[in-house]
C-alpha cells in the first residue's frame, strides 16, 4: 500500500469505520500472507495463501472506493 494511502486512511479511520475495519482486516491478512509464504507450502496451504491473497485483494479495493470518495 503507498505511503499516501496509509496516510489518508490514518487521518479518516476513526471517523470512517468501515475503512478502519477494512484496514485492519488488510492488515492482518498481509500478516497471515507473509507467514504462509515463509513456508514450505502443501497443497493445503497453497490453497489457504491463495484465498487469503484474494480475500487482500477484495479488501484492498473496497479500501480504494473509499480512499477515492476521500481525496
Amino acid at each position: 500500500m503507498e505511503q499516501l494511502d496509509i496516510q489518508l486512511i490514518e487521518q479518516h479511520k476513526t471517523s470512517n469505520y468501515e475503512l478502519n475495519r477494512l484496514y485492519n482486516d488488510h492488515l492482518q491478512l498481509e500478516e497471515q500472507i507473509d507467514h504462509l509464504e515463509k513456508q514450505a507450502l502443501s497443497v493445503k496451504d497453497q490453497q489457504q495463501l491463495s484465498s487469503l491473497k484474494y480475500k487482500k485483494l477484495q479488501g484492498r479495493q473496497e479500501i480504494e472506493k473509499i480512499l477515492f470518495t476521500l481525496r
